[in-house]
């Protein structure tokens, strides 16, 4: 038993340095085709990574979880390759290192087999999360950094406004009211918690305008980018979100909308609770795991089809998707890194499943889609990207 645990442990160790040979990559991939030995897998992987980081990212449960359900779209997608079972043991390895590591990454292209490519053969430079400014902006036009400004940075009235930890609260109630905007720049998120107690978690290059008290019969605030949202319920003051020509509004639910100007369609999603969304005199009623879609011709329909792991990623610290083409990918990291982003080539529509954390340089992130075909080069804040013909 212990020579078995033993060689599992030299197998993970020869992994995740590299070093490994075929002949161990094939019986890694024979230990975690078989379930009952798949807790010692995955303990082999949390002791490897702990040696290194000290750093627990899930839990065993969240582990299992999130294995199965990936392992499960996987299979669906997969179910008529010949070599099905030597590629669904790479992922769960892949996986097992995500969960335990948290900064590994596993994309692949799931229209055809990867392409070997070494890592002397890419030309990306080290390129980390951008990490642009938070910024409050007062009723009076003056800003404030929130990264340097901590403790009690508003005081007018009773209302006072705090900032701490990566989160400002509003707390309290104003002699008047006034209008904030909260900003995050490219490769930041930020929390707030409103003046009635609603929680917004803002993700990179978005921002929010809300009041500095909710008086009348509503309670509204505008958005752009992607915020997500846990309101405090009132029956009686509904909660209203516009974003672009669209309005959203709830009493009390969780909820994520995307709004970057750069997407080809906005999107609204459902956790908990309910929300009506509206665009151009047309309505959609929304329950949770449904998700409204609005796109630029002003037209709206409700998609039923959901990931949520996938959606709310970013609130988990990762880049999740599970087919995706390159265009899709690059927007999403072009505002975490500060990425201006051209395209030589024709483009193609091959789908990736890439999983990868936020906190990942460029680098490893683009070594996953060029080794399935796609080239990048980067200059300065420029990175171009090349399609194989």
């Amino acid at each position: 038993m212990e020579e078995r645990k033993d060689h599992i442990k030299r197998l993970v160790r020869e992994w995740m340095d590299d070093t490994i040979t075929r002949e161990g990559k094939e019986q890694l991939v024979t230990l975690l085709n078989e379930r009952n030995l798949l807790p010692d897998v995955e303990l082999a992987f949390q002791e490897a990574w702990n040696a290194q980081s000290h750093e627990s990212v899930f839990s065993e449960d969240e582990t299992a979880l999130m294995i199965d359900r990936i392992l499960s779209r996987y299979r669906q997608v997969h179910v008529h390759r010949v070599h099905f079972m030597r590629r669904w043991g790479w992922v769960a390895a892949s996986i097992l290192i995500l969960m335990s590591a948290g900064i590994y990454f596993w994309a692949l292209n799931i229209n055809k087999p990867a392409r070997q490519t070494s890592v002397a053969q890419l030309p990306i430079n080290e390129v980390m999360p951008a990490k642009g400014n938070v910024v409050l902006k007062l009723a009076d036009g003056k800003q404030l950094l929130l990264d340097s400004a901590q403790g009690s940075i508003v005081k007018e009235g009773y209302l006072t406004v705090n900032n701490e930890k990566g989160a400002l609260e509003y707390k309290g109630t104003a002699d008047k009211i006034e209008y904030h905007t909260l900003t995050t720049q490219s490769g930041r998120q930020y929390k707030l918690q409103l003046p009635d107690s609603t929680n917004v978690w803002l993700n990179a290059a978005s921002s929010i305008t809300f009041p500095t008290a909710f008086t009348g019969s509503e309670r509204k605030v505008t958005i752009s980018g992607e915020v997500y949202f846990e309101v405090a319920k009132n029956q009686s003051k509904p909660f209203r979100v516009a974003a672009d020509n669209m309005l959203i509004t709830v009493t009390g639910t969780h909820f994520n909308v995307k709004t970057y100007a750069d997407e080809p369609l906005f999107t609204t999603t459902v956790l908990e609770g309910g929300v009506k969304v509206s665009r151009n005199n047309k309505t959609v009623t929304l329950s949770p795991n449904e998700q409204a879609l609005s796109y630029a011709n002003g037209s709206l329909s409700v998609n039923t089809n959901l990931n949520i792991s996938e959606i709310m990623a970013w609130r988990q610290g990762l880049f999740h998707f599970e087919s995706a083409d390159v265009p899709t990918i690059l927007r999403e990291l072009a505002r975490w890194y500060n990425l201006e982003v051209s395209y030589e080539g024709t483009i193609s529509k091959d789908k990736f499943f890439v999983i990868v954390n936020r906190n990942s340089s460029l680098s490893a992130v683009l070594k996953a889609l060029q080794s399935n075909g796609v080239e990048f080069s980067i200059s300065g804040k420029r990175l171009t990207v090349k399609f194989s013909q």
